[in-house]
């Protein structure tokens, strides 16, 4: 009987089984070769990789000790007409001027009331960008620092004492925001200047620029 079951066994390997692997060969479908890699999605592609270390915590953990209720970052804002809010060359990211919507900007409309409340208005500003950063990258983790900020802030005409030769003071609810997430990374170049108005009856907008991890 074992003579048998090996002999059996034998011819089973020996024709049996090629041939129904030659069989199951011509009945599978073919393979579809693989589309070439599109040459738009390679920055896109960078950005999944995982970004380094920080040695003072990442920027997405720092979000989450500066941010305590009932502040928040607000759902990123469309972009008020034909342009987009983002626009990324190389490993540099140029962001779209960006009004205060945080908490919201029924809060920081008209012409800045005094420093304090620029300095709002700019924090808004700042924590909105984040949300749109956030949407654009995933993670706040993917940038390196901040280059450079441009602000602009409403002043009334004549403007009040209180407000007057501020800008710089007000800016500051902006730059210091990046800073409480990014370190002495989100200290960048910056301008500010007053304004007659801005869109949507803004207090206060800013446009900046982003290095991003070189190793993305």
């Amino acid at each position: 009987m074992s003579s048998g079951w090996n002999n059996f066994k034998k011819g089973w390997d020996e024709k049996v089984v090629p041939k129904m692997k030659e069989i199951g060969e011509k009945m599978a479908p073919p393979a579809k070769p693989k589309p070439p890699e599109r040459p738009e999605l390679l920055p896109l592609r960078e950005l999944q990789k995982i970004p380094p270390p920080h040695p003072d915590g990442t920027p997405e953990a720092r979000l989450l000790v500066v941010l305590q209720p009932p502040e928040e970052l607000p759902p990123p804002p469309a972009p008020a007409g034909t342009y987009n809010f983002c626009v990324l060359v190389g490993n540099t990211l140029h962001v779209s001027g960006i009004g205060p919507l945080a908490p919201t900007a029924e809060s920081h409309l008209g012409p800045a009331a005094d420093a304090a409340n620029g300095v709002r208005a700019a924090r808004a500003c700042a924590l909105t960008m984040l949300s749109v950063l956030r949407k654009k990258l995933g993670s706040l983790n993917h940038i390196k620092r901040l280059v450079k900020a441009n602000g602009f802030v409403v002043v009334a005409d004549p403007a009040p004492a209180s407000v007057g030769g501020r800008h710089p003071e007000m800016m500051n609810g902006f730059s210091e925001t990046m800073m409480e997430i990014f370190g002495e990374r989100g200290k960048g170049a910056r301008s500010v200047v007053g304004v007659a108005s801005l869109p949507r009856g803004w207090t206060m907008e800013v446009d900046a620029v982003f290095e991003l991890h070189d190793n993305l």
